[in-house]
């Protein structure tokens, strides 16, 4: 959960956490050359002061495209805000807020009032009606900023007209009284904006009265810049309250500039006494310019087919030179086929497009189809068959697209006959290693305004024997102000997390390591046991089972675990302190089509000893990129910063592969992960190994969303 600070803060030091967000998580795409991300048509709008798309203070319609991330700090007596906003979806926005209560950046801040501000697009514009939003101000925070409206934008021509209604920190102007009060009486009930208590959704669109907001946003001839004018419904009541805070007029005007869409700068006038200031960085996951792997082009296509039938050995040497790894061949009635290992982190149509051309280019002139059955590790999944002439016209003369390809395409899951089950090795031409920089950032802890930790990681996988799968990761602890956090929160008795700070003191201390294995009881079941460390904090055993239909948008899994509390004052935090427990999730997933987003509930037990349920939310881009968030709610609880107690987790994580560039080997990664550090509720076994995720080329869906990669 995101907390709420009690006591006073240095605004300088703030400000730098603020930079530290921002560089941790923003700074590897937006320190990219502006060249690699540039979009005509991206970032028409901009950010209002608390960080969502608006006017000057009043939150509009208005949505950024699916992918879009944003960073930026702003200031309007007497707030400064720190905020990070991700487009989850095309409907659904998510901004991390840091506020600072403070009439002068130089000086400490009164209180800091974070939140996290949720913003979902119900109604989409068109020629007549407009778009419309409801949007949440501190859905989880500080109460004090906490405030939830509707509000409607339409375009026309230059002109961008908003109009809407708040309740909450938007109802202070109590322009009507609250129209849901005939729903039901907890509308009716007085909204308190003081004290230190979190909002939580029994507050929502509660309060005696409403308040009216609007604006217009006008796009000047000069590109990239243009002037907002609105009257907000904000009455700072609060602030005048408790210290005689001259609260500024509700109108505003202000200019903003948008510099070749990755950069943005505003300052403006709040009625005639207050000045407004911000700046922004964003850019769109999706023009992240790096992948997990570039391939070389290969030679110019020359069919060359073999005069032997049973002659398989030059189709197997043109594969191995490109990283192809095809195992188990047959020839029978003019298929060739075969068994496509898919390597990490790269899309099965990209593997299935190389492989399809070298058996086309050289083998025998009698094969007409090609047959391959997708494996991952010791997994089996699909069976793709393609028509050897549709790869051959696309790749020599282009008289073929990759659409018309799938039109004869044949996925099957039914079990190729024959040696299928043989245990294979993994092509040992297969780079076994990768990096990871690791960033995790929590906005707001009890007497600071962020924790940070920055570490990077060395991974090396490989398949030992019999179709096993081994992994070793050490980690190596750059920077963070962990010791913090023991000033702020004492460990628990029995810590699951909360005595991280000891961990992180070894500079260099073992990650996992494990031994694996996994079997497909059929190509839509899986099966998976792992044993060793297992994560930083644990090591033990366990096993997964996954159903996954590749004609199905839904997949079923449970998983169980036993595992033993890692000693952080061992050489490489490896010994183990005696403390065991036995957790365990059941899951269901599915893919929403219309979005590309991957929804996940799991109940079960976690590592407290505590059940909950999870909800998770994920995006996946084509470039590799990978965006999630999930929150998770358990039965028990623990002590947050008001001095009560919270029964929540939320985590946002974005993943970026830098795995194309040169001399970094394939899979390597920056992760960025915003959530609450040690805490004990709701917490689950960072396996380092997943079923689903092994799996995830095997599907019609996934090979469908990827298919465009065939002939790359």
């Amino acid at each position: 959960m995101v907390h709420i600070p009690a006591s006073r803060s240095s605004c300088k030091q703030m400000i730098f956490r603020i930079n530290i967000f921002i560089l941790l998580l923003s700074g590897a795409i937006i320190a990219t050359p502006a060249t690699a991300f540039s979009n005509d048509n991206m970032q028409k709008y901009s950010p209002a002061v608390t960080g969502f798309l608006g006017l000057n203070t009043a939150p509009s319609a208005r949505m950024d495209k699916t992918g879009t991330i944003r960073a930026g700090t702003s200031t309007l007596d007497p707030f400064l805000h720190g905020f990070i906003g991700i487009q989850i979806a095309k409907p659904l926005s998510v901004t991390f807020r840091q506020t600072a209560e403070t009439s002068n950046i130089f000086k400490d801040a009164d209180k800091l009032l974070p939140g996290i501000d949720v913003k979902l697009r119900i109604i989409e514009e068109d020629t007549y009606r407009p778009a419309v939003v409801i949007g949440l101000q501190s859905a989880i925070g500080h109460k004090r900023m906490a405030g939830e409206y509707i509000s409607l934008s339409k375009r026309y021509n230059n002109f961008d007209f908003t109009a809407g209604m708040g309740w909450g920190r938007y109802g202070t102007a109590g322009h009507i009284r609250n129209p849901l009060r005939v729903f039901s009486d907890n509308f009716r009930k007085n909204r308190d904006l003081s004290g230190e208590s979190p909002n939580d959704p029994s507050d929502w669109f509660t309060g005696n009265q409403v308040g009216f907001f609007g604006g217009v946003e006008y796009f000047l001839p000069i590109k990239g810049l243009s002037l907002k004018l609105d009257y907000g419904s904000d009455r700072y009541s609060v602030e005048s309250l408790q210290s005689n805070f001259d609260a500024p007029s509700p109108w505003g005007a202000g200019l903003s500039y948008n510099y070749k869409g990755w950069i943005n700068a505003g300052i403006g006038l709040q009625g005639t006494n207050k000045v407004m200031g911000r700046i922004s960085m964003q850019s769109n996951i999706s023009k992240w310019p790096h992948g997990y792997k570039s391939y070389t082009n290969p030679a110019p296509f020359n069919k060359n087919p073999s005069t032997e039938k049973d002659d398989i050995s030059r189709v197997f040497e043109a594969a191995v030179n490109d990283d192809i790894d095809l195992n188990n061949i047959a020839i029978k009635d003019n298929i060739f086929y075969a068994d496509l290992r898919l390597p990490e982190k790269i899309s099965a149509p990209k593997q299935i497009g190389r492989a399809a051309r070298y058996i086309s280019e050289y083998s025998h002139e009698d094969i007409k189809e090609i047959d391959l059955t997708l494996r991952k590790h010791n997994l089996r999944g699909t069976r793709v068959k393609l028509l050897r002439k549709d790869i051959e016209k696309a790749i020599s003369s282009n008289r073929t697209s990759p659409n018309e390809i799938w039109n004869n395409a044949v996925l099957s899951n039914k079990k190729r006959l024959g040696n299928q089950d043989l245990l294979l090795k993994d092509s040992d031409d297969n780079n076994p290693i990768s990096f990871t920089l690791d960033n995790q950032l929590s906005l707001s802890e009890k007497d600071t305004g962020a924790l940070y930790r920055t570490s990077a990681l060395v991974n090396i996988q490989n398949s030992p024997f019999l179709g096993f799968l081994s992994g070793l990761s050490l980690r190596l602890n750059m920077s963070d102000n962990l010791d913090k956090l023991d000033d702020i929160r004492a460990p628990a008795l029995l810590p699951v997390r909360s005595d991280i700070s000891d961990f992180t003191n070894t500079t260099i201390s073992l990650e996992n390591s494990y031994l694996n294995y996994s079997y497909s009881i059929t190509p839509e079941l899986h099966s998976s046991i792992t044993a060793g460390y297992l994560e930083e904090f644990y090591a033990g055993f366990g096993g997964e089972i996954l159903y996954r239909p590749i004609y199905s948008r839904f997949a079923l899994g449970a998983e169980v675990w036993q595992t033993f509390r890692r000693d952080p004052a061992t050489t490489l935090n490896s010994g183990l302190n005696g403390m065991q427990v036995t957790s365990g999730q059941a899951s269901i997933w599915y893919d929403i089509p219309r979005y590309d987003i991957t929804t996940k509930l799991s109940v079960g037990r976690f590592l407290a000893g505590d059940k909950g349920i999870s909800l998770g939310l994920e995006k996946k881009f084509l470039n590799g990129a990978k965006l999630s968030m999930g929150t998770t709610i358990s039965d028990q609880s623990d002590t947050d910063i008001f001095g009560g107690t919270t029964q929540a987790y939320h985590e946002l994580n974005l993943t970026l592969p830098i795995g194309s560039i040169s001399y970094i080997p394939t899979g390597s990664t920056i992760t960025n992960k915003i959530t609450p550090f040690g805490r004990d509720i709701g917490q689950i076994i960072n396996k380092p190994t997943s079923l689903y995720e092994l799996t995830e080329g095997f599907t019609i869906d996934s090979i469908s969303n990827n298919w465009q990669n065939l002939l790359k």
